[in-house]
């Protein structure tokens, strides 16, 4: 019944999957839906280690023993390997803060838990989780804790009647995959949605969908069904091709919508058997040695992306990206060639060799990993004066400044939040963290009225992924505005977010109705922040720029990509009444692409402490250039 020969058109699927996580994770436009490719790898994997168990359960030759030894021979070698490299060079390159996150990364790794730590940290999309360099663990993380609970199943189900095995399988699948759709789908809070994305529970029927493959019969995609077999080897290429260029980072993930590069794979594997054309471009030789050294391919790229982009600060030009996704493949040859295959070679190391590497490797990345947490990220690298600039990270005085919880709104946090406070004179700021981070400084120089909600923008009408209550919270804004007649308004947000890219119509519609029902207040729409990648004050140590007693201007690494967004929004603000005016915050915070970084009062300071959200000074300093070009004086009220 169970049987699995080797296809060399699997690796040809093999490098089917890593090669759009590779220039995904590059940033390539082409391939926005590239991170399919690791639902592909844990179908392949999902088929090939369930043949494995399946084929020896029914010959009584399975032993976990064995089973655990193939997989650390596998497994552990190479990554092993990259670990060393990726905690070298980020001894190098992270300041304390983002080692100290390497640190926990590295012990969660070595124990294959660091889907739960990236979980607690982030989501899979959000800003600057690329600068993370062990973030594409999670998904060996998932495959290492399926590899130790589904033997187990197997077993089990053997033992007491093997019958049970394809119904348990189905009802496995078809419950993972249901909770992946509704913690993806359903208006859930933001940590079930990352959860989904992270967790084996939600991942499950992917590598299970593998293992159902052993139970079609073989009739179905035999050689003898050319016309057939081509016709659905080619489709599922096709779902594949679809998947990599159509999703993006909006799309739920994992739900539905993955059952379609994963039911690409299922077609490719089952049908693509010799002699159709999938067959054949999927075995040519380039396909082939990708295939081979996928593994290693996938392990090394996303360290030297990562690194490279905190050396670099900021995006990296696309002749680098193309020179590092050669150095990625390069050394995953290498690593093949040198690692994977001899470790994998029973005669050259024996199993006692490996059970002692294994424990030694993991027990030393774990105590590494611990070492480089509990002592801060060793801080003694860094002078004085580049620990006082790197720790406005931590900036503790933002939930103060920014009122939080009171008229600055977290997700899980309705419209009836808001208190008594939030009206507090006639100029009101709406918007999302952004505005939230401008309204110090507003407030300081003019009584204001705070109304912002986390990833919340001034859009009437618009639903947020994992922002429930966004809708009700701005139609209750309205409503304030409404009740108060202020005589300026300001509408801010972090417009580049990918999240709002298909809010714009919804945001015409709001300017409309604002304006043809309030044509005597003043409407402001303020273009986005200068942001920074890394962190602004990475960017300021990496330049050897240090807290002075004066402005400063440094290159800015995504003012172009604001810009663009900027004319995209005053376009359509210039459609709307004359009481609808736009501002240019980088008009007046940068001169070309270097844009302010540090001010001098009330305090020195850097202008933000993370890739965009003011400090106290910044938020001043912008806010009095705001009311400088509008010509709105000081305590005007």
């Amino acid at each position: 019944m169970f049987r699995i020969d080797y296809r060399q058109e699997i690796n040809g699927l093999r490098a089917l999957a890593v090669l759009p996580v590779v220039l995904y994770h590059a940033k390539f436009s082409l391939f926005q839906g590239g991170f399919v490719g690791v639902d592909i790898f844990f179908v392949i994997s999902g088929y090939l280690i369930s043949g494995i168990i399946f084929t020896e359960l029914s010959t009584s030759s399975f032993s976990l023993v064995n089973f655990y030894e193939r997989r650390a021979r596998r497994i552990l070698p190479a990554l092993f390997v990259v670990l060393i490299f990726s905690t070298l060079i980020s001894w190098i390159l992270l300041p304390p803060i983002e080692f100290k996150d390497f640190g926990q990364s590295l012990f969660s790794v070595s124990l294959f838990a660091s889907n739960f730590l990236f979980w607690l940290e982030g989501g899979y999309f959000d800003t600057g989780i690329d600068l993370k360099p062990l973030l594409h663990t999670w998904s060996l993380a998932v495959e290492e804790q399926f590899y130790i609970l589904f033997p187990l199943l197997a077993i089990l189900l053997f033992s007491v009647n093997k019958r049970f095995l394809l119904p348990v399988i189905l009802l496995l699948f078809f419950t993972s995959l249901f909770l992946a759709h509704i913690f993806s789908e359903v208006n859930f809070d933001i940590n079930s949605k990352k959860g989904s994305f992270y967790f084996l529970p939600t991942r499950a029927w992917e590598l299970l969908m593998g293992a159902l493959l052993f139970f079609i019969p073989k009739s179905t995609y035999t050689p003898s069904k050319d016309l057939l077999n081509n016709i659905l080897s080619l489709t599922g290429l096709f779902l594949i091709a679809f998947s990599i260029y159509s999703f993006d980072e909006d799309t739920p993930f994992p739900s539905i919508f993955t059952l379609i590069p994963t039911s690409g794979a299922v077609l490719v594997i089952l049908y693509g058997v010799k002699g159709t054309l999938a067959n054949k471009m999927l075995s040519t030789k380039p396909f082939i040695i990708i295939g081979l050294i996928s593994y290693s391919a996938y392990l090394w790229h996303q360290p030297l992306l990562s690194l490279s982009r905190f050396y670099f600060v900021g995006e990296l030009e696309t002749s680098y990206l193309s020179f590092l996704i050669l150095l990625t493949f390069l050394l995953a040859y290498l690593s093949w060639r040198f690692i994977e295959e001899p470790f994998r070679n029973k005669k050259k190391i024996s199993r006692k060799f490996i059970l002692i590497f294994s424990l030694s490797g993991t027990l030393f990345f774990s105590a590494v990993g611990l070492g480089i947490h509990f002592n801060e990220g060793f801080e003694n690298r860094y002078t004085s004066s580049q620990i006082e600039l790197l720790n406005f990270k931590s900036y503790k005085e933002r939930d103060e400044l920014y009122r939080n919880r009171v008229c600055f709104l977290r997700r899980d946090m309705d419209e009836s939040s808001f208190s008594d406070i939030c009206t507090d004179g006639p100029i009101y700021i709406w918007g999302d963290s952004h505005a939230a981070s401008i309204s110090y400084g507003m407030r300081k120089l003019n009584k204001m009225s705070q109304y912002t909600s986390s990833m919340c923008p001034p859009i009437l009408e618009l639903d947020i992924p994992g922002r429930p209550h966004c809708s009700d919270t701005n139609e209750a804004i309205f409503n304030s505005i409404d009740s108060n007649n202020p005589k300026l308004v300001f509408l801010s947000a972090n417009w580049i977010l990918k999240s709002y890219k298909d809010s714009y119509s919804s945001l015409e519609k709001t300017f409309d109705r604002l304006s043809y029902r309030y044509p005597n207040i003043n409407f402001y729409v303020l273009g986005g922040l200068p942001q920074w990648t890394p962190a602004l004050p990475n960017t300021m140590v990496k330049a050897d720029q240090l807290l002075q007693e004066k402005e400063t201007y440094l290159k800015n690494q995504l003012y172009h990509e604001v810009k663009l967004k900027d004319i995209e929004i005053e376009r359509i603000v210039n459609r709307s009444n004359e009481n609808v005016k736009f501002i240019s915050l980088l008009n007046l915070l940068c001169r070309d692409d270097e844009c302010l970084s540090q001010v001098s009062y009330p305090k020195n300071e850097p202008t933000a402490f993370d890739y965009g959200h003011l400090t106290g000074s910044g938020s001043i300093k912008v806010s009095s250039l705001i009311f400088e070009s509008i010509n709105y004086q000081k305590n005007n009220n």
